[in-house]
């Protein structure tokens, strides 16, 4: 399709967004200026995309279709689908699920929103792409929260309930991944964490749920909030199924150009010991006490760490101040960088990596035709980070990021004593399920109080496992590890889930 010359009056309102103040005379020699450059564009547009950085290979593939409700446990599954992993990996036999804002080939991706319901993609993402050379199957897509924003697990295509109680939620954003692993539906599942969306929900329907270290594992085709803080990281029953995915989906990327030296990457699940002799672990004091949390949940999580105490892990008290404020940190940041990735078409722009052409045309279309379906949520994160971008000049957009800088270090050097930090990952049990309560009700009132954002901002690795129950419903703890040492924080929670398992026999 050629490209159409502006009019003189679609420039003088794009100068008006810009705050530009044209004149006729400007408008149009501006409009002529633009119509000569149209021949870089075409250029652009002649050559044809390498399907190769795609990262599709030939392979069998069935395109997905929606379950029936009697078929779809706690409206966990978006779309059922069969794609075929390669013979003789490591993951030949596993069959596992997607977090439906990845993009798995020939099967529909509906971030859990009415908006882009319809977009097929054209490629799989790098961690799909890596499972399938692995061997193992995908066979569905997972339901989300609505466009990731919230962690409850409210979606446009149903409420995902709690598998250990359907009057409770499973938690988000990934909680159709969660509740699939809990239910056997699958061996493992990905899900994507931009804020604790991995952990949220692995600890509310305890599970184990690992978010990498920022860059360990690729994000290219995967949709997010911010590419500062968004990581995709597997959810399983146990931690070596987890470590064993890692080791699979660890590792540079080809498309990534922000990282073209190698990545440091292990075979995590061999580092899997128990051993708590030579284990020290910091209880972060800020990550107890929130005025939102439940007491016995913190107990729980406590009760957990005495466990690995009385197994000769060195257990102390530590102190990271600017933790108290980490998740006003990650909210005044991701407001704006929210706006910039959405006026992006989705992704953004100064990603030096590769694109995903046919996501940001459809998504192009998908959010000027039906931007008013988006969730109250996300249109509360985009109006307040566009007011503030506006009218305080990205001010405390800046003074936030800079103080990512220094909550960094603060863990660093904490984590420069101590093999791991550990913390409740929420601090309350899966919140009660009210289908009567509105999206601005849900808002105001289903906020789940945490430890989990401060990690994404930071890049640290960060894993919840199960920690017990209060009143039946599972409680996870959370170990955090130096970055890039995911395999110290994937011990600690495998030394715990041993220490749990040897209590219950």
């Amino acid at each position: 399709m050629p490209i159409r010359p502006p009019t003189a009056d679609e420039l003088q309102d794009l100068g008006s967004e810009l705050f530009l103040e044209l004149t006729d005379d400007e408008s149009e020699f501006f409009r002529e200026q633009i119509v000569e450059s149209h021949e870089d564009y075409e250029t652009v547009r002649s050559y044809q995309p390498n399907p190769r950085l795609g990262g599709t290979e030939p392979r069998m593939r069935s395109a997905g279709t929606r379950p029936d409700d009697a078929d779809n446990p706690h409206q966990l599954w978006v779309s059922r689908c069969d794609v075929r992993g390669d013979d003789g990996g490591d993951l030949e036999g596993w069959d596992v699920a997607i977090k439906d804002n990845i993009c798995v080939a020939g099967v529909e991706m509906t971030c859990g929103s009415h908006v882009i319901e319809g977009y097929v993609p054209d490629v799989d993402a790098t961690v799909v792409s890596r499972l399938l050379e692995a061997g193992a199957d995908v066979v569905g897509k997972t339901n989300m929260d609505d466009m990731a924003l919230t962690r409850t697990g409210h979606s446009a295509f149903g409420t995902i309930t709690n598998p250990h109680d359907e009057d409770h939620l499973a938690g988000g954003s990934s909680g159709g991944s969660a509740v699939a692993v809990v239910e056997d539906e699958v061996d493992m599942a990905i899900g994507s964490d931009q804020g604790g969306s991995v952990r949220i929900p692995a600890a509310l329907c305890g599970i184990v749920g690992h978010k990498p270290t920022h860059g360990l594992v690729p994000y290219t085709g995967c949709v997010g909030l911010e590419h500062m803080i968004d990581h995709p990281g597997p959810m399983a029953t146990d931690v070596e199924t987890v470590a064993r995915t890692l080791s699979v989906i660890a590792g540079s990327n080809e498309r990534d150009l922000r990282r073209p030296e190698p990545v440091p990457v292990e075979q995590y699940e061999e580092h899997l010991t128990g051993e708590t002799s030579d284990l020290s672990i910091g209880v972060l004091e800020e990550g107890f006490g929130k005025p939102a949390g439940d007491p016995a949940v913190e107990d729980a999580v406590l009760d957990s760490l005495d466990l690995l105490e009385e197994r000769g892990a060195t257990v102390d008290d530590v102190s990271v101040p600017l933790h108290a404020d980490a998740s006003a940190l990650h909210s005044v940041c991701t407001n704006e960088g929210l706006v910039a990735a959405l006026s992006g078409q989705g992704v953004g722009h100064g990603w030096k990596a590769w694109y995903n052409v046919s996501w940001i045309e459809s998504f192009g279309k998908f959010r000027q035709a039906q931007g008013d379906d988006f969730p109250a949520a996300l249109k509360l994160s985009l109006l307040t980070g566009a007011y503030m971008a506006t009218e305080y000049h990205s001010r405390y957009y800046a003074a936030g990021m800079n103080l990512v800088v220094e909550l960094a270090q603060q863990y660093d050097e904490v984590l420069a004593e101590y093999d791991v930090l550990a913390m409740p990952t929420v601090d309350v049990t899966a919140p009660e399920c009210d289908p009567d309560r509105t999206e601005f009700e849900r808002i105001e009132e289903l906020e789940i109080p945490g430890n989990t954002s401060p990690f994404n901002r930071t890049g640290h690795p960060a894993v919840s496992v199960p920690a017990g129950d209060v009143d039946g419903l599972p409680v996870g703890c959370m170990f955090v590890g130096s970055r890039f040492d995911d395999a110290t924080a994937l011990d600690a929670g495998y030394a715990l889930e041993q220490a749990r398992n040897e209590q219950s026999n």
